[in-house]
């Protein structure tokens, strides 16, 4: 049987895997089966091994995820991503011709509508969190302009509102673009840890999906 994600790597205390565009990371009240969570759970209980949810990304955006398999990684994957002690690499396709090289750098800050769980920007710095986006169009494709991105700090829909923010719209992205495409074109290839956190491999990477190879 064909699993719903792809093994990147693996040892005693966590798993990388790659998340497909179109799967949530974990259930909701809507759907509690069809998750990334669960077919890991599914995956590892079968092998006598615990898992415990790290991070996660939005349905609609693919890239990789991480799970502890201990208690003790889960806190210390935890703290980093919450220190933001780690580079978040990512890639996205918008529909605008960008000049190549040009780059952006959007400082937001973003609050969540406790009643709703969407999030806004919001000029009331105390309301939000900082939200840091840096991005670089690297190459012309035939949906428009592929972007190299990194994000300073982690916050729900970031890229998103960031991209929206510079007037681009996002192929895929129906919330903040309106762009109705069959899938959207965000990518998480790359999660770079700093050594000293102590992990046995501290970088976890798949091939990204449209950036150029030398990136």
């Amino acid at each position: 049987m064909k699993r719903s994600f792809e093994v990147l790597y693996e040892d005693k205390e966590l798993l990388a895997v790659f998340k497909r565009s179109g799967l949530l990371t974990i259930a909701t009240d809507q759907d509690a089966t069809h998750n990334l969570y669960h077919y890991v759970r599914d995956y590892l209980n079968r092998k006598k091994q615990k898992v415990f949810v790290v991070h996660r990304l939005d349905k609609d955006t693919s890239g990789i995820v991480l799970f502890a398999k201990t208690f003790d990684m889960k806190e210390r994957l935890q703290e980093a991503f919450a220190d933001d002690d780690l580079d978040r690499l990512y890639e996205a396709v918008v529909r605008e011709r960008i000049p190549l090289g040009k780059t952006f750098r959007v400082d937001q800050f973003l609050s969540i509508d406790e009643k709703t769980g969407n999030v806004f920007v919001t000029h009331d710095k105390s309301l939000g969190k900082e939200a840091i986006t840096e991005i670089e169009a690297t190459s012309s494709c035939s949906s428009g302009t592929v972007l190299a991105i990194r994000i300073l700090t982690g916050r729900k829909n970031q890229i998103r509102l960031a991209l929206a923010s510079l007037d681009l719209t996002l192929i895929g992205d129906r919330k903040y673009a309106d762009n109705r495409a069959f899938q959207m074109m965000l990518n998480e290839y790359a999660l770079i840890f700093d050594p000293q956190i102590g992990l046995r491999q501290s970088v976890f990477e798949t091939t990204p999906l449209w950036l150029p190879r030398n990136n």
